[in-house]
């Protein structure tokens, strides 16, 4: 399958409200920013979770946020203690195991459909992620030496998820604290850049509305679309 982000909105138009996309071999995945995400064949999981929900659009910059945090609470169900770099990115030993990709429809102002693609690297072993050229990647086989079962994780991340969405917006600011006490970055000196300007500063954390808060020149800035570099 090219990209189940892409199924899920091909079902979408033709009227399916909900729904779950997982396959074993994703080979035109899209990352943040239109980059590919790339995944390996039968070690890597990659699903889309797609459903019709209403959200006003300025929540909908902290979908990533949820998503990952999600992420993040099913993998301690098998002791794994992943963190999160904003906006999307999965962390293990410092580096990338997996990532996000939220998608919706607005019409007036809010959403109608949601669409959150998830990639993760699990049984991959160092040789297939070399061949992919993921040299700042790892997999949990890498890290804990172990192979997983792939439907249980998807189960456990799916489980999360829902959770999260149904009491979502009211548990933003759980949500918004939770991420925090996760991010791999939090309280750190970073560089950055987005559409307008690049710097470096200091990561304080996320405002109530999930803008990212940085101390720039001492002075403190907020982002809602920028990126680590």
């Amino acid at each position: 399958m090219p990209s189940t982000n892409t199924h899920a909105w091909d079902l979408i138009d033709k009227g399916t409200q909900s729904g779950l996309i997982i396959t074993n071999n994703q080979y035109k995945g899209r990352g943040q920013r239109k980059n590919n995400w790339i995944s390996s064949i039968h070690g890597a999981i990659t699903f889309s979770l797609f459903i019709k929900k209403e959200l006003s659009s300025n929540l909908l910059t902290t979908l990533p946020i949820l998503s990952g945090l999600s992420v993040q609470q099913a993998l301690l169900n098998f002791n794994v203690k992943a963190l999160l770099k904003w906006p999307n990115d999965i962390i293990l030993n410092n580096k990338k195991i997996g990532g996000v990709l939220c998608e919706s429809n607005i019409r007036g102002g809010a959403s109608k459909y949601i669409v959150i693609g998830i990639g993760i690297n699990v049984n991959d072993d160092k040789n297939s992620l070399i061949e992919k050229k993921l040299n700042n990647a790892t997999s949990l086989k890498i890290e804990y030496g172990l192979d997983y079962e792939r439907e249980r994780i998807i189960s456990s991340i799916v489980d999360s998820l829902e959770l999260n969405l149904n009491l979502f917006p009211n548990n933003l600011k759980k949500i918004i604290h939770d991420w925090e006490a996760v991010c791999c970055h939090i309280n750190k000196n970073i560089n950055f850049k987005n559409h307008t300007k690049s710097g470096a500063g200091k990561f304080l954390g996320l405002d109530d509305d999930g803008s990212v808060k940085i101390v720039v020149n001492e002075k403190l800035e907020r982002f809602s679309n920028f990126q680590i570099i």
